[in-house]
């Protein structure tokens, strides 16, 4: 594996359509060529470098923003859009669709826009690709902040999902039920899918009224597009990170809302199987702090950092 990223380091290519968009806020944007892929990157802001990691799966870097662009006035942001994902190239090797693909992605993005030992966020199924690259790289990380991320293991994951599915509501499977015999799916895919998706979230925010807040930008090919995350599959049924997790020395910072399973079920569980980690919940908060929570939120952070 090792021989075969040096292999990709020497044939990446960066594209010529980088391109600076301010001069005030240093916002550069392009795609990169890595691991057989086009993936597009957007850059912001000054000082150490912090690699955003994404949710999803499927989704992309958009939903995270305009919040976390409030860190931009001390660091340097580098989000991208994963593999198959927003403004990525949906032509990718299936083969190439595994967890540690996606780590590798990181460790590519950073060595091609020279990050010497990047602080790494990773929000939601971004934590799970944000553990899986620090426990490969270590010495290719600064500090680590886990946001709300989907437990180290399969079976707390699936522990975690059982618990929000028995949180939906008869009328909430109502409007779901609708949606999918209503034929939008066929006719509108990116409409419908993005209502599943905003009804499915409805149970993790504390505070629903502040759902506005929350965008989605879903491609028109999204179907096409979920299509190539089967590939992951095996990945995803037989997950284990907790002991590779147990050697990692990086400063970490675990970030739950206390509205969210994980506070019972995975989040003591990770911090016991880290060497130097911090954890903060935060009140009155589910999944998406960085909108329902910001000055709690990024206080944190900041403090962290």
């Amino acid at each position: 594996m090792i021989s075969m990223i040096r292999y990709l380091l020497l044939c990446m290519i960066v594209t010529m359509s980088c391109s600076e968009k301010s001069s005030i806020k240093n916002i550069k944007e392009g795609t990169l060529s890595i691991n057989g892929s086009e993936v597009y990157y957007r850059t912001i802001g000054k000082g150490n470098p912090i690699i955003i990691i994404h949710g999803g799966p499927v989704m992309d870097h958009s939903y995270l923003l305009p919040q976390m662009d409030q860190l931009s006035s001390d660091y340097q942001l580098i989000y991208y859009d994963q593999r198959a994902c927003g403004k990525s190239s949906i032509d990718v090797d299936t083969s190439k669709m595994t967890l540690q693909a996606f780590a590798d992605d990181v460790k590519l993005l950073s060595d091609s826009l020279k990050l010497e030992k990047p602080i790494v966020f990773g929000h939601s199924w971004g934590g799970l690709i944000a553990m899986k690259y620090a426990t490969t790289y270590p010495d290719h990380v600064g500090k680590l902040i886990l946001s709300n991320s989907i437990p180290a293991n399969h079976e707390e994951w699936q522990e975690e999902q059982s618990y929000m599915e028995e949180q939906i509501t008869a009328d909430q499977n109502e409007k779901r039920s609708n949606i999918l015999s209503s034929g939008e799916l066929q006719s509108d895919p990116a409409s419908a899918v993005k209502k599943l998706m905003l009804l499915s979230f409805e149970n993790q925010f504390f505070d629903t009224t502040k759902m506005e807040k929350l965008q989605l930008n879903m491609p028109s090919d999204y179907m096409a597009r979920s299509g190539k995350f089967q590939a992951l599959a095996p990945d995803l049924v037989s997950f284990d990170l907790y002991s590779p997790m147990t050697y990692l020395e990086v400063p970490t910072l675990i970030i739950y809302g206390d509205n969210e399973p994980a506070t019972a079920i995975s989040a003591p569980h990770l911090m016991s199987h880290l060497a130097d980690g911090k954890m903060e919940i935060i009140k009155r908060c589910g999944h998406f702090p960085f909108i329902e929570q910001p000055e709690v939120y990024f206080s944190i952070i900041r403090g962290f950092l």
